[in-house]
């Protein structure tokens, strides 16, 4: 069997100050659930690195996952899938997705990849867009959430 790997992802324009909306990235265990409860029910951090994402009612197809963070720094959080929604409903081998702090024009990216059987190349379609609006939702609610807290 010959995996195929596939990378894709969003870039969102922010009204934050990038050093603000980066604090609450890094605590995406905490601001993501307050900023977007409808897509996030809770994130719980282990000690390991590893934290569990319970998924809302606006997120349709993926409602848990178990990810190993590999990465939290000043540029990049990053981390791998473990278990979950997105490796078995989509029957993903490997996904690994990384934030990258908002370059000079504030945009933000979120990119990820991911290595699937080329005859589940319908299911994956499926998830990019998934995973795309989660994503652009997740940074447009946290860009919103950050902005009304200053106000």
């Amino acid at each position: 069997m010959a995996f195929v790997t596939a990378t894709a992802g969003v870039q969102v324009l922010i009204k934050s100050l990038p050093d603000t909306f980066w604090t609450k990235i890094q605590d995406s265990a905490n601001s993501f659930p307050e900023a977007a409860p409808n897509l996030y029910s809770s994130i719980a951090v282990s000690g390991t690195g590893v934290r569990k994402v319970e998924y809302g009612p606006d997120s349709q197809n993926i409602k848990n996952s178990s990810e190993l963070i590999t990465e939290n720094s000043r540029g990049k959080l990053a981390y791998t899938v473990t278990d979950g929604d997105i490796l078995q409903k989509y029957k993903v081998k490997t996904f690994q997705a990384e934030i990258i702090y908002p370059n000079t024009g504030k945009w933000v990216e979120w990119i990820w990849t991911y290595n699937y059987l080329p005859e589940d190349k319908t299911r994956i379609l499926e998830l990019d867009e998934e995973i795309a609006v989660i994503t652009v939702k997740t940074l447009a609610k946290l860009d919103s959430y950050i902005q009304n807290k200053l106000t």
